[in-house]
């Protein structure tokens, strides 16, 4: 009877241990983990996962989503996935360097060809009767769009000419959150003259971009009056007066080809060839401005496209092909991941830190029909998160 009853003592504190190295185990490789929850939406009653998800709210000016807020709302379809876990997304800023012509045209009328200053500019006759000039209408419709800007988009500006001939330097206001006041101040003390050295300037511009270092999308804004002048012209000399179409859109291209889209925006009606630099530059067509009211409409619009859909996370998946973006709580409304960038998500750094969203998921973000979206990583051998 003793040997009976060590051996069962024996037997029991063998189990006991196994148990408990079981548990470690399990913990170890990243099991269940119960959901916290500050909303009431969720309880403990065995649902799994922890989540972070943004609440978007749209911006008045730009009628784009801004903002993010905190909360821990979870398909309950995914309550028995292994350990669903999120990190928080934040909007990132879009950066939008904004490549302005100063050239002596600008004083012309923005519906026509004539000088509204009365000297000529560019060679015009000058105007006769009322005259809306192209400069003005665009210092102006610029400052209504600095003056609504929100944390969005981190504005720069580059003006070219900036020597009076062909020459260019680099931007005269760096991208920097809060710069929109800056842009505005120096916008109000140009003068406008010289000729039209577009090439270099979209050169000097993606210089620029490609040595910043945060991880912003980023974009030019393209503002102009006229084709491009300064074959190979060069900072202090002339060369102005000879078409360089061919030269500036392969510059363009460029541009699209190092990640930086480039929108076109033409004031007044002298803009013939700027729809085939705006398809060079990954954006279609130009937009019209012969107007004041369409100066401003499609500045607005331009800003609103670049607005960003773009969200950094606070750390990589664990495993980053086991992902999806959720939106409204709805595991019916989970974008793919799109490598071709058309319609869905895909990550936009080597490190998986960032994402940006495509097509109709980023349309409507930006349009407000989706209200809040988040994150869902899978664990290492859980089941996927993606319907």
């Amino acid at each position: 009877m003793t040997r009976l009853r060590t051996l069962s003592r024996t037997s029991w504190l063998w189990l006991d241990g196994a148990a408990v190295l079981i548990a470690a185990a399990f913990l170890a490789c990243g099991g269940p983990v119960p959901i916290a929850s500050s909303n009431g939406l969720l309880g403990g009653g065995g649902a799994t996962g922890t989540n972070t998800n943004f609440g978007l709210t749209t911006s008045a000016n730009t009628n784009t989503n801004a903002g993010i807020d905190t909360g821990t709302q979870v398909s309950a379809a995914d309550g028995g996935n292994c350990g669903i876990t999120t990190a928080p997304m934040n909007k990132q800023p879009a950066d939008l360097l904004l490549v302005l012509d100063k050239t002596g045209s600008l004083t012309r009328a923005m519906d026509d060809s004539c000088d509204c200053g009365g000297g000529g500019g560019g060679g015009s006759q000058p105007c006769t009767g009322t005259c809306q000039q192209r400069w003005t209408t665009l210092v102006s419709g610029l400052n209504a769009v600095l003056s609504s800007a929100s944390g969005d988009v981190n504005w720069g500006l580059e003006i070219f000419n900036s020597d009076g001939k062909c020459g260019v330097d680099p931007p005269e206001v760096d991208i920097a959150s809060g710069s929109a006041a800056k842009v505005q101040a120096y916008i109000a003390g140009i003068k406008t003259g010289g000729n039209t050295p577009t090439k270099l300037a979209i050169t000097t511009a993606v210089t620029y971009l490609k040595g910043l270092t945060d991880t912003n999308p980023k974009y030019i804004l393209l503002a102009t009056d006229g084709e491009p002048n300064c074959l190979n012209g060069t900072s202090g000399g002339g060369g102005g007066g000879t078409t360089d179409i061919a030269g500036t859109q392969d510059a363009i291209g460029q541009a699209f080809a190092a990640g930086f889209k480039v929108y076109v925006l033409g004031v007044g009606p002298e803009t013939t060839n700027l729809n085939q630099l705006a398809d060079a530059g990954g954006t279609s067509s130009y937009y019209p401005a012969t107007s004041p009211d369409a100066l401003t409409a499609a500045l607005s619009a331009i800003v609103g496209s670049v607005v960003s859909c773009t969200f950094g996370l606070t750390s990589a998946p664990i495993v980053p092909s086991n992902v999806a973006v959720e939106f409204n709580g709805d595991d019916t409304l989970r974008a793919p991941r799109d490598t071709t960038h058309t319609d869905g998500w895909d990550y936009t750094t080597p490190a998986n830190t960032t994402i940006e969203l495509y097509g109709s998921w980023c349309n409507k973000v930006t349009s407000g029909e989706y209200t809040t979206a988040q994150i869902l990583m899978g664990c290492p051998g859980g089941a996927p998160v993606q319907k």
